[in-house]
C-alpha cells in the first residue's frame, strides 16, 4: 500500500508528464517538485510548490491551471480537501479514514514497514573506512565508518544486495615506514638507542607490537638478512593492525563482508588488464607533467612518465600511473583495485571518502567511466572531519605525531549508541563537533537520549495498559477511533506514515541525517503531547473507563514503536522499554 506522500509525488509527476504530452507545459525538472510534510509553516497536512513551478511552464495561456489542478487533486480518494494559497502553495488535507487504513497497514507489516524492492536485487559495493593500516582506528575515521555502514543498511532496506568492503593499502612508502618504525622499537627493547625519523611513527602501539615479536622470536631479527627482515616487520605490523582495526570497528557493530589487500591486486597483475583497456582507448602516453599542488606533489618527478589522459574525461589534468623508476603510483594501484571491483559484477560502486580526498574524485571517476562506459558507475560520498571536544577544549590529534585519540578511547567514554547516532546526525558534507560531555547527558538536549526515551515512554504506556487488560490484540474497530484522536495525535500519525517516504529519500540521496531529524521531530511532538496530559486529564493515554479511547492511543503508540525500531536498527542503536 502506497503512502500519501508517494501517491502525491506520483500524481504530480504524472500530471507534469501528461501536461507536456498535450502541449500544456514545456519541460521542467521533476526534481524541483517539493512535498512539505514537516515544516511548521505549511498550511495543510501536506503542502507542495508544484503549482508555482507548473504555472511558469505553461505554453497554452488559455489553460486554467489553478482550477484544473484543484479539481484533479480533489478527485484523489485519499484527499479530504485542497486549496492553493495566495502565495501559490498547494495545501492538502488527507482523509482521516485513509490515515487509519495506513496505520493498520503499518501495524500489519510490523518491522517490514517501509522496506521496498526499489533496488531489485542489484549488487552495490560500498567501500568505506579503508584507513591505512599504520595504526589503530582513530576518531578521524569514525564518521566515515558509521556513515558507510548506515548507507549500506539503507540500501539493503531498499532492496539492493550490498557488499561492505575495506581496502587495505598494505603496499608503498607508508608501509615501508611503518615496518622500519616497528623494527626500531624492536631494537629499543634490547636497549639499543634509536632515533625516529621525522616521517616515522612514534605511537606507543608499536612498542606493544614489538614486544610480541620479541616474545615470539627473541633476538632473531637483530642481525637478519635486511630484505627478509623488512618484509617480515611490514607484514607482521599490517596483519596485527588489521586485526586490531576489525576489533575496534566491532565495538560499533561494524563488520565487513570483504577485506581486499593492495598486495593481492599487485600479485594478480590486474594493473596490466587496466593498461590494456586504457591503451585500447588511446588514453595512455609518455609525457612530463607540471608539478601539481597538494598530495600529488609527493609522486611528481620532473621526468617522462606513463600518464593517463584523465583531462579528456572528468579531470582537470592528466595523471601519472608509473614513476620514472618503474614503480606504480598510488593512483595506478587504486585504479587497478577499482577494476577488480568492476570485474566482480557490481551494478554500482559507492566509496565513502573524507573531504580531504575531494580532489581525487575526478581522476577516479575518469577511470571508472573508461572501464564501465557509465558516467555514474562510481559514486563518492564525502564526509567532513569530526572535531572532538571535551571540557570545552578542542582535542588536537595527529597519528604521525603519536598524539591521536583512538575509537576505543572514545567508545569507553560514551558507548556505542551516541557514537553511531551523532556520526550520521548531520549532513556528511558539513563539519561537526562531537562533545564528549554533552553526548552522555540524559536530557532533552541530547537527541539520542531524547529519542530512546520517547520509545521507552511509549512502551511504559503499552505495558501499563496491558496490565489493566487493555490492548490492541485482534483490534478491528479502526473506523470508530477517529473521534478520539486530537489534532496533535493526527500530526504524530501523519509523521509516522511519512516513514517510507523518508526512508526512500535517505537511501536515494545517501543522507542518513534525514532519519535522525525525523526521529527528533516525532520525539518532540510525542513528549509535548505527554506533557499536555499532565495538565489536561482528557489527553492522558489511559482511561480505564473508556477502553476504545485508550485503544485509539495504543494504536499510534504501537505504530510509533514500530517506526522507531526500524530507524534504530538502520542507524545501529539500541532501544529499551525502560530507561
Amino acid at each position: 500500500m502506497n503512502n500519501h506522500l508517494d501517491l502525491l509525488n506520483d500524481f504530480f509527476n504524472q500530471y507534469a508528464l501528461d501536461g507536456i504530452k498535450h502541449n500544456i507545459f514545456s519541460n521542467f525538472d521533476s526534481n524541483s517538485i517539493s512535498i512539505d510534510f514537516s515544516s511548521k509553516s505549511r498550511q495543510g497536512d501536506v503542502s507542495s510548490n508544484f503549482y508555482l513551478i507548473a504555472i511558469k511552464k505553461i505554453i497554452n495561456k488559455n489553460f486554467n491551471l489553478k482550477e484544473k489542478l484543484i479539481s484533479e487533486i480533489n478527485k484523489l480518494d485519499f484527499v479530504e480537501n485542497c486549496e492553493i494559497s495566495k502565495h501559490g502553495f498547494i495545501n492538502i488535507n488527507i482523509e482521516k479514514k485513509f490515515l487509519l487504513e495506513q496505520v493498520k497497514f503499518l501495524l500489519d507489516k510490523k518491522n517490514n514497514y517501509g522496506k521496498s524492492n526499489v533496488g531489485k536485487g542489484k549488487k552495490i559495493n560500498v567501500e568505506f573506512v579503508s584507513a591505512n593500516p599504520t595504526g589503530p582506528i582513530t576518531v578521524a575515521h569514525m564518521r566515515g565508518a558509521v556513515l558507510g555502514d548506515v548507507i549500506s543498511s539503507l540500501l539493503t532496506e531498499s532492496g539492493f544486495e550490498v557488499t561492505r568492503e575495506y581496502y587495505v593499502n598494505n603496499a608503498g612508502s607508508q608501509i615501508n615506514i611503518l615496518g622500519s618504525s616497528l623494527y626500531k622499537r624492536y631494537l629499543e627493547l634490547y636497549g639499543e638507542k634509536i632515533d625516529l625519523n621525522k616521517d616515522e611513527y612514534p605511537g606507543e602501539y608499536l612498542i606493544e607490537i614489538a614486544k610480541i615479536i620479541k616474545n615470539n622470536d627473541g633476538e632473531k631479527w637483530k642481525n637478519f638478512n635486511t630484505n627478509e627482515r623488512e618484509k617480515y616487520f611490514k607484514s607482521f605490523a599490517v596483519n596485527y593492525l588489521i586485526k586490531f582495526i576489525k576489533k575496534d570497528l566491532e565495538l560499533l557493530n561494524i563488520n565487513f563482508d570483504k577485506f581486499t589487500f593492495e598486495t593481492d591486486i599487485e600479485k594478480n597483475n590486474i594493473i596490466n588488464e587496466l593498461f590494456k583497456i586504457l591503451n585500447n582507448k588511446h588514453l595512455l602516453y609518455k609525457g612530463t607533467l607540471e608539478k601539481p599542488k597538494g598530495d600529488d606533489a609527493d609522486e611528481w618527478e620532473p621526468r617522462e612518465q606513463l600518464l593517463f589522459k584523465s583531462s579528456e574525461i572528468f579531470d582537470s589534468q592528466d595523471r601519472a600511473l608509473q614513476k620514472s623508476n618503474g614503480e606504480w603510483t598510488y593512483f595506478a594501484n587504486d585504479a587497478a583495485y577499482h577494476l577488480d571491483k568492476f570485474k566482480r559484477n557490481f551494478d554500482k560502486l559507492i566509496n565513502i571518502w573524507g573531504a580531504d580526498h575531494i580532489g581525487y574524485i575526478p581522476r577516479m571517476k575518469s577511470i571508472l567511466k573508461t572501464i564501465s562506459n557509465s558516467d555514474d558507475y562510481l559514486e563518492v560520498v564525502t564526509c567532513q572531519i569530526v572535531r572532538l571536544i571535551k571540557d570545552n577544549q578542542l582535542l588536537k590529534m595527529s597519528k604521525r605525531e603519536g598524539n591521536f585519540i583512538t575509537l576505543q578511547e572514545v567508545y569507553d567514554q560514551v558507548g556505542k549508541d551516541p557514537l553511531r547516532y551523532f556520526m550520521v546526525s548531520t549532513k556528511s558534507e558539513t563539519s561537526m563537533d562531537f562533545n564528549l560531555n554533552k553526548v552522555i547527558e540524559k536530557n532533552k538536549d541530547n537527541p539520542v537520549f531524547y529519542c530512546q526515551y520517547a520509545y521507552a515512554r511509549a512502551s511504559s504506556v503499552i505495558n501499563k495498559a496491558n496490565n489493566l487488560g487493555i490492548n490492541i490484540n485482534s483490534f478491528k474497530q479502526y473506523n470508530k477511533i477517529n473521534k478520539f484522536l486530537t489534532k496533535d495525535e493526527i500530526e504524530i500519525i501523519l509523521k509516522l506514515l511519512s516513514y517510507p517516504y523518508i526512508l526512500k529519500q535517505s537511501s536515494n540521496l545517501r543522507e542518513p541525517h534525514r532519519l535522525t531529524n525525523y526521529l527528533e521531530d516525532i520525539s518532540t511532538l510525542f513528549h509535548s503531547f505527554w506533557n499536555k496530559g499532565k495538565e489536561n486529564e482528557s489527553l492522558r493515554f489511559i482511561d480505564e473507563t473508556d477502553k476504545l479511547k485508550t485503544q485509539s492511543k495504543l494504536i499510534w503508540l504501537h505504530s510509533m514503536r514500530t517506526v522507531f525500531e526500524n530507524v534504530f536498527k538502520i542507524i545501529g542503536i539500541d532501544f529499551h522499554e525502560t530507561m
